[in-house]
């Protein structure tokens, strides 16, 4: 059975084809993919996009163990969005690769009793896979707007800058998300058509031929590719413009200071400005170039599914590849915003000390038995020693 539509928060595509009250696959299924186009969607779908997903969900874990295992973390500045961020990229990593690696293993896609409960579901996977991914970037947006506002407005940060803003800002951006998901149950239809080749009833996912929901969901698709592609890349251009200009101007000025005062390290300290400017610089292009490369195809590729359609080699091909670079972003968002950290990297360090530590724990009492079953006075020892028969209890 071929997948009529795919993630919609990855490629911003779908095929409009009319629900009908009698069904046959001879009637929806006139386009017949080539056998390369086969292979690099089953290559994508069923290799590729896994394991971005498996180490996105591992580097994603261990910034949440990092970041709630250390007290002194919760003081690392937008904790809550970072939590937020993390936990929104771990579950839209899992929902898009339910949403789009099963339709693509051909034991799953031609076994019925699959087919019945996964066209069920698949509509409410991929409004949850939509939904995190676009909170993820909401987040992100976030994340820059109180970093905009603690560098260029210092004086008025502290009254916006809050926990309970990040929270309510949080909570904001999972419902305007879901809001501009939700179209995917409203404007599809399950229907059971007929195979002829195998006589067999399969569920297919279909456009309503309700014209309302038609437009409404043509409409949300264009407001989605708009408010959560081409907006947020320019947002976060101009954000992080002024805060570069900012911050080089606070550099000059530190040093103009520095050099009508004549002060013996003045050098020394220029250097560390310069130093500090560079890597806030870097960080700053990095994500903007980030967001521009990961989320920015997706344009487009929705204006290639317009012109060439869903089944031409060159959308499927671009559709792949966007995929990818929308499964990357949701899994380099936690090298972006917290190895970068110096403070962030201490804590890494300590959490995986705390981790090993726990680990050669659990192995010491073992590695105990074998020496004293070696020395019958190390045995006695043990016995006597209330220490000693404390560690061996555990």
């Amino acid at each position: 059975m071929d997948e009529l539509i795919t993630l919609e928060g990855a490629s911003q595509s779908e095929q409009i084809i009319g629900s009908h009250d009698f069904c046959n696959f001879s009637n929806i299924t006139h386009h017949e993919h080539d056998e390369q186009s086969i292979r690099i969607v089953w290559w994508s779908n069923v290799a590729v996009l896994p394991i971005i997903a498996l180490i996105g969900l591992a580097c994603n874990l261990l910034n949440m163990a990092v970041l709630t295992s250390n007290k002194t973390a919760r003081r690392i500045p937008s904790w809550n969005l970072l939590i937020a961020l993390a936990i929104c990229d771990s579950l839209f990593l899992i929902f898009a690769t339910l949403d789009v690696t099963p339709l693509s293993i051909p034991s799953l896609a031609f076994s019925t009793s699959f087919n019945h409960f996964y066209s069920r579901v698949v509509l409410y996977i991929r409004t949850l896979a939509s939904t995190f991914y676009k909170s993820s970037v909401l987040i992100v947006v976030a994340f820059n707007v109180e970093r905009y506002l603690c560098v260029v407005c210092p004086l008025n940060s502290h009254r916006w800058c809050t926990s309970r803003n990040s929270k309510n800002a949080i909570a904001t951006a999972i419902f305007v998300s879901f809001l501009c998901s939700i179209q995917w149950p409203l404007a599809y239809n399950t229907i059971r058509c007929f195979e002829s080749n195998s006589n067999e009833y399969y569920y297919v996912i279909l456009m309503s031929t309700n014209r309302a929901l038609q437009i409404y969901y043509r409409t949300m698709d264009y407001v989605s590719l708009f408010a959560f592609n081409v907006l947020p890349i320019i947002a976060l251009l101009y954000m992080n413009s002024r805060i570069i200009f900012t911050l080089r101007r606070v550099v000059d000025e530190d040093s103009r200071r520095d050099e009508e005062t004549k002060l013996s390290d003045g050098l020394i300290q220029n250097e560390t400005h310069n130093n500090r400017t560079m890597r806030a610089n870097a960080m700053l292009f990095a994500v903007v170039f980030m967001l521009f490369f990961c989320v920015g195809p997706q344009a487009p590729a929705r204006l290639l599914f317009d012109i060439y359609g869903q089944y031409h080699p060159t959308a499927i091909l671009y559709v792949c590849l966007s995929q990818q670079l929308v499964f990357l972003n949701a899994s380099l968002n936690f090298c972006l915003y917290c190895v970068v950290s110096k403070r962030y990297r201490t804590l890494m360090k300590q959490t995986l000390k705390k981790f090993l530590h726990t680990l050669e724990g659990v192995d010491r009492p073992f590695q105990i038995s074998l020496k004293q079953t070696k020395s019958s006075s190390a045995h006695v020892t043990s016995l006597e020693d209330p220490q000693a028969n404390l560690i061996q209890n555990v």
